[in-house]
């Protein structure tokens, strides 16, 4: 994976944002949220609405963060990732 750009779409949240060298077509979206690193946010084919969804997803974590939820921190691996 082949790292494109970080971006500050969500408040309290870096958001990085990688290709697959193979098949640029396919994308990664990785997040430190809250200086919690390496969040797996989404892997696969790049659509029109893959970064509004990928902001939504790393929102979700940040709030559960701000409000206490340790069960946040139990994934392992991207939580929505594209079949397509």
């Amino acid at each position: 994976m082949k790292l494109i750009g970080r971006h500050k779409w969500v408040d309290g949240a870096t958001i990085s944002e990688s290709y697959d060298e193979a098949d640029d077509t396919i994308r990664s979206f990785t997040a430190t949220i809250r200086g919690f690193r390496n969040w797996k946010i989404y892997k696969g084919k790049l659509t029109d609405s893959t970064t509004k969804f990928v902001r939504v997803v790393v929102k979700s974590i940040r709030d559960r963060i701000d409000a206490g939820d340790e069960e946040v921190f139990y994934w392992k691996d991207f939580p929505f990732t594209s079949k397509k």
